[in-house]
């Protein structure tokens, strides 16, 4: 008769032992599993930390069929990862044909016609620059500009009149 000390009883493996056995046994074949499918062992990695982060919260449930769910949560995750990167690269691609757009549009002509109109503005005799900076940088009204200065809103006009037909001048740009 063989006698059973309590020390020869093998207690049943709790949750956490469980988890870390199939850890264990699947975490290397599923990093390999990923980068066949992703062709980047970083982005494999990554992806089979997030599967097994949602096999801890629904081990419970998995039993049996854990190494077939870990396998297709994986080969998802790979899918969902592709897709997201194809928008990226659409995404990136869109940006570099708006750039290429601008640069064949004249956007860098455009940018040096702005700056040079503001280098003028900012050479206006005053008050004529700091009435011409509150209506169009600043985007007040007339009234508004009148009021804070304490002129009369004929005479900001008189002075935008005066800024503009020099802008003009000197932009060699004719009036509309």
């Amino acid at each position: 008769m063989e006698i059973r000390s309590i020390f020869n009883i093998r207690k049943k493996p709790n949750k956490e032992e469980r988890f870390r056995e199939l850890f264990l046994a699947m975490h290397p074949k599923l990093i390999r599993y990923a980068t066949t499918l992703m062709g980047d062992a970083d982005e494999a990695k990554d992806i089979v930390s997030e599967v097994f982060g949602k096999a801890w919260e629904n081990f419970s449930s998995l039993d049996d069929e854990a190494s077939s769910w870990l396998y297709t949560a994986t080969r998802n995750g790979c899918l969902n990862r592709l897709k997201h990167l194809q928008v990226e690269q659409s995404h990136i691609e869109a940006i570099v044909l708006a750039t290429q757009a601008d640069v064949d549009n004249g956007y860098w002509e455009h940018e040096a016609l702005l700056q040079k109109a503001e280098a003028i503005a900012r050479s206006l005799p005053e008050p004529t620059c700091t009435i011409l900076r509150l209506c169009y940088w600043e985007k007040k009204t007339y009234r508004e500009v009148a009021d804070q200065l304490g002129i009369s809103p004929d005479t900001v006009k008189k002075h935008i009149g005066k800024a503009l037909q020099m802008l003009r001048e000197e932009m060699k740009v004719l009036p509309m």
